[in-house]
């Protein structure tokens, strides 16, 4: 999509029909914050460390100004838990740029580029594209207001469980620096919230 067309406001109606045409560019570029959820499904189906598909990012690395609640006080600081980068983009995107877990791949990147808002209803009220990359994506396809819905609602709740995990955490680091010890580790993060295969 060009500069001048991505400038044009586009009504709800107009959006739904967003059709990705698989350039490859939101798993090259933007930073996905995980889940504790998102890390636990993509262990289990790929059988990788997570460890390995994980990395603690700080908040000169990701935009999350508006969202404090998103960072766990780790040995190393305030951090950020993202998936793993490497060779220029996600570290599961495949030489034909296509997602190597797409069946297990997180709710961020189920959702992406959509930015919804729903009535108490339930009815589509506001949609936007988020503009993390440049995106070619085309306005013929289609896509369902109700199950837009349904992910929308998944996705809010893995972060708000995920966020009062990250709170309780933190609760406890604190605590462990005034008895004069050091925040833990990123493992023993991984390891609380039951994201590592148990041996």
């Amino acid at each position: 999509m060009s500069k001048e067309a991505s400038d044009v406001v586009r009504s709800p109606k107009e959006l739904l029909k967003f059709r990705c045409t698989g350039c490859g560019n939101c798993c090259k570029e933007p930073l996905l914050p995980l889940t504790c959820a998102d890390v636990i499904r993509i262990r289990e189906s790929t059988g990788d460390d997570p460890m390995d598909f994980v990395r603690f990012v700080d908040e000169d690395a990701i935009d999350l100004d508006g969202e404090p609640e998103a960072f766990a006080l780790l040995g190393q600081g305030k951090r950020v838990m993202i998936l793993r980068h490497q060779a220029g983009g996600c570290r599961y995107l495949g030489e034909d740029l296509r997602c190597k877990i797409y069946d297990s791949r997180p709710l961020g990147c189920r959702i992406f580029p959509f930015d919804p808002a729903f009535d108490k209803q339930g009815g589509l009220r506001r949609l936007k594209l988020i503009q993390a990359t440049d995106c070619k994506y085309e306005l013929d396809g289609g896509n369902d207001p109700g199950e837009l819905r349904t992910l929308h609602q998944r996705y809010e709740a893995a972060t708000a469980l995920y966020q009062q995990k990250i709170a309780a955490w933190n609760r406890e680091q604190q605590r462990r620096k005034r008895q004069g010890k050091r925040p833990q580790s990123s493992r023993r993060f991984l390891s609380y919230l039951g994201a590592l295969a148990k041996s």
